[in-house]
């Protein structure tokens, strides 16, 4: 039997991380910049999990394209939780900085592993679907729309738009694994209800963390731009609202509810382009012809 799924492929790329500024001198505001630091420092923690509920699945599934799949998805979010946790660590800069990550992305999986420690494997699998369902809505949003990386330096523009591309790829696994064993929709919409204030609580967590680091905690401007941020007209959460909202329909799949259309063209693009190709094509807001970057 093939290993991996033709469909899902793990990629290792080697993302530079040379001359990395602060987190505070790129992206387009601060508030900006905090998210996406926020969600890379327990995007790990997050991927562990997700890798450790579906290696289960591997003697619970009987298919074997849904298995292929399964493995291809578990190294892809191993590769994903170790490109991030240097990502991080280059971007903090000193050790004190990177000692506080270290430990904060342990508390974040102790607080994983706790919640999840009593509950059955049915509801893990829930969950894991729950959190794809965030990165893989995430994902589009951040493709579509090139405003969300339009100040970032392109070698992290690279590593994000990388990332977004692999969680499409593997967005209903999770999803299928579940309803494979029998998974009920109760039980999924309370994995997800579950899912969503996990996610926040480490995602404000984080955020706090680095706004109290940098002295913003109690400037009142702070909170104001952060409202705008995600709340505004064109703002994060009120984008991503609607799209979250159709987990909750009975008849949800991830697979029609995800325009495959952007992920089609960077596949493309991945599948015939080599390692430098992909590294220098990746820092473009759309996936450029493999013969444009050769002949570059």
């Amino acid at each position: 039997m093939q290993k991996y799924s033709p469909n899902i492929e793990p990629r290792v790329l080697g993302f530079s991380y040379q001359n990395t500024p602060s987190i505070e001198g790129y992206y387009e505001s601060d508030i900006h910049a905090y998210h996406f630091h926020a969600v890379a420092l327990f995007l790990p923690s997050l991927e562990k999990m997700l890798v450790l509920s579906l290696r289960k699945a591997l003697t619970l599934v009987e298919n074997t394209q849904l298995r292929q799949e399964i493995t291809s998805l578990v190294a892809q979010e191993s590769i994903h939780g170790a490109e991030f946790n240097r990502y991080n660590h280059a971007s903090l800069h000193n050790t004190q900085k990177t000692i506080v990550a270290d430990a904060y992305g342990m508390k974040c999986f102790r607080f994983i592993a706790s919640m999840i420690h009593h509950l059955s494997p049915t509801f893990h699998f829930a969950l894991s679907a729950a959190g794809e369902h965030f990165t893989a809505i995430s994902a589009e949003l951040f493709l579509k729309e090139t405003r969300w990386f339009a100040n970032v330096p392109p070698e992290y523009s690279a590593l994000w738009r990388w990332h977004c591309i692999e969680e499409l790829e593997h967005k209903a696994v999770a999803f299928d694994v579940y309803q494979s064993l029998n998974g009920r929709y109760t039980t999924r919409i309370s994995a997800m209800l579950l899912m969503t204030i996990a996610f926040n609580w480490l995602y404000l967590v984080a955020i706090f963390k680095i706004a109290k680091h940098n002295k913003k905690l109690f400037d009142f401007s702070f909170y104001k731009r952060m409202l705008h941020f995600y709340w505004g007209r064109y703002g994060l959460m009120r984008s991503l609202l609607k799209p979250y909202w159709q987990y909750f329909k009975p008849r949800f799949h991830p697979a029609t509810h995800i325009d495959s259309t952007i992920i089609t063209k960077w596949k493309d693009f991945l599948n015939t382009a080599t390692k430098e190709e992909s590294l220098q094509g990746l820092q473009a807001t759309t996936p450029p012809q493999v013969k444009n970057l050769s002949n570059s």
